[in-house]
C-alpha cells in the first residue's frame, strides 16, 4: 500500500514533468532540425498509359497549360529537405484514372525520402484534356520565295526532295490545316540555292497553325532554288502570202514591245540576240497595213524562258503594206539570158525587137531604185521541148526579170516566140 501510495503521490508533479520534458524535445528537435518548406517551380506532369485514349483510334490536348504546375510546395524536416533538388519532386497523371470531364489526378511524391516528408502539394491537382478523333491528312508541299535576287537574274524552277507531307492530330485542328508551305530567303542571291527548310502548316487565311499535337512523317525538305542570269533581246518576224491586188509588203515590220527580257543559263544566253518567230504572218489579201497579235512563247529556243511574270508573250506586230505604182524601162533584146538550152539546139529569137517595152510594178522606192543596167531578162527553156503546142517550130517563152539578185514585177507579162535550130 506504501508503494501504490509513493507511485500515486504528487501525481500532477509528474504529469508536468512529463510534459514539460516533451516539450523540451520538441523545441530542442525543431531548433536543430525545423520543419522548413522547398518550392519547386514549373514542374512538367509525366503522363502514363495515354494508350487508353490512343487505343480508341483518339487523340489528346492538354488544355490551359495543365500539364505543368506552377508551384509545388515540400514540407519536412530541414536536414530531409537540404537534400532534394527539382529533379527529386515527381509529378505523375496516370490515364486509366480518367474522369468522364475528361480530367487526370496529378499525384505528387519524391523519389527519395517520401517517408520523411510531411506534405508535398501543388497549385493544381488535375490535367484538363480535350479528346478528339485522331485525324490523318496528306497535303502537297508548295514553295515560296521572299526577298530579292541580285539584279540582272531570276528565279528559275524550285525543287524539293519530296513533294508532300502526312500529319496526323485532333481532328478539329487537322481541318483547319490547307497547305503545307517552305518558304526560301532569296535576297542578295546570284546563284542556285540548297538548303534545308522548315514545312510551314498554314491555315485558309494564310496563317501558321501551330500545336505541340500534330505530328508528321517530315518536318524540313531540301529545296534547289534555280537562278537564272537575264538578257534583253529583239524579235524577229518574217510574212508569207501575197498583199491584195495594188499593193506589197514593205519589207518594214515592227513590235511592240521591240525587245523582251529572257532568261536562261549564260552559255545559252550568251548565243541568243533575238527570237525568231518561226511561223510566218500571213498577208494574203491586205490592202494598207497590218497589226496583229504574236505568242513568241512558242518561239522561245530549248532553255530560254520569259523573265518578266508580268508579260504574258504577246507582242502587238505591224507589218506595213503600201500602194503600188509602175514603171516603163526598155531592154534590149540582146541582154536577154537563155537558160537550160537543150542540148544540141541554139535560140533564135523570132522577129526580135531591139527593145522591149517593160512595165514595172512595185513600190515606188523600189522602181525608183532600177536600173537597167542591173535588170536582167531570161528565159528557163529546160522543159521547152515538152511544149504541147508549138507553132510549127517556134515556142512562145514568158521572159523573168530579176535586179541584183531579186524578181522583179511587171504589170503585164512579156512574151517572145523563138525557134530553136539544130548545131
Amino acid at each position: 500500500m506504501k508503494l501504490k501510495h509513493k507511485l500515486f503521490d504528487d501525481w500532477g508533479l509528474k504529469l508536468g514533468s512529463v510534459v514539460f520534458a516533451i516539450l523540451v524535445w520538441f523545441i530542442v528537435t525543431n531548433f536543430n532540425d525545423p520543419v522548413v518548406q522547398y518550392r519547386v517551380y514549373n514542374v512538367k506532369v509525366s503522363f502514363r498509359n495515354t494508350n487508353v485514349i490512343t487505343d480508341q483510334g483518339q487523340t489528346y490536348e492538354v488544355l490551359d497549360n495543365t500539364n505543368v504546375i506552377d508551384t509545388v510546395t515540400v514540407t519536412g524536416p530541414r536536414s530531409v529537405i537540404d537534400a532534394l533538388n527539382e529533379e527529386n519532386i515527381v509529378a505523375v497523371a496516370d490515364f486509366n484514372d480518367l474522369t468522364l470531364q475528361n480530367t487526370v489526378a496529378i499525384k505528387l511524391s519524391t523519389n527519395k525520402y517520401s517517408s520523411q516528408i510531411e506534405s508535398i502539394r501543388g497549385t493544381i491537382d488535375t490535367v484538363q484534356l480535350n479528346i478528339e478523333n485522331l485525324k490523318t491528312k496528306t497535303l502537297a508541299l508548295s514553295t515560296v520565295t521572299s526577298g530579292t535576287v541580285s539584279e540582272g537574274y531570276i528565279i528559275g524552277e524550285v525543287t524539293t526532295d519530296e513533294n508532300q507531307v502526312r500529319i496526323s492530330g485532333p481532328e478539329s485542328v487537322i481541318d483547319e490545316i490547307v497547305r503545307a508551305e517552305v518558304n526560301v530567303p532569296v535576297t542578295g542571291f546570284s546563284q542556285d540555292i540548297i538548303t534545308d527548310v522548315d514545312i510551314v502548316l498554314m491555315d485558309a487565311e494564310g496563317n501558321p497553325v501551330k500545336s505541340g499535337y500534330i505530328t508528321s512523317n517530315i518536318s524540313k525538305v531540301r529545296v534547289k532554288v534555280e537562278l537564272l542570269p537575264t538578257k534583253r533581246v529583239g524579235v524577229e518576224f518574217s510574212t508569207s502570202g501575197k498583199a491584195a491586188d495594188g499593193y506589197e509588203a514593205t519589207g518594214a515590220v515592227t513590235c511592240e514591245p521591240d525587245t523582251i527580257l529572257v532568261a536562261g543559263r549564260a552559255a545559252t544566253l550568251q548565243k541568243l540576240d533575238s527570237i525568231v518567230v518561226e511561223e510566218p504572218i500571213n498577208i494574203t489579201g491586205q490592202a494598207g497595213n497590218m497589226m496583229t497579235l504574236v505568242d513568241i512563247k512558242d518561239s522561245l529556243p530549248t532553255g530560254v524562258r520569259l523573265a518578266d511574270t508580268s508579260f504574258d508573250g504577246k507582242i502587238s506586230v505591224t507589218v506595213y503594206i503600201d500602194k503600188t505604182t509602175t514603171r516603163m524601162m526598155q531592154l534590149s533584146a540582146a541582154e536577154i539570158r537563155w537558160i537550160n538550152v537543150p542540148e544540141g539546139y541554139t535560140v533564135e529569137l523570132v522577129d526580135p525587137e531591139d527593145r522591149y517595152n517593160v512595165t514595172f510594178e512595185g513600190l515606188q522606192k523600189n522602181l525608183d531604185a532600177l536600173q537597167v543596167s542591173n535588170i536582167i531578162a531570161s528565159a528557163d527553156l529546160q522543159n521547152i521541148l515538152e511544149q504541147t503546142d508549138p507553132v510549127g517550130d517556134h515556142y512562145h517563152v514568158v521572159l523573168d526579170f530579176e535586179s541584183e539578185g531579186s524578181r522583179v514585177n511587171v504589170s503585164t507579162p512579156v512574151q517572145v516566140w523563138i525557134k530553136l535550130n539544130d548545131t
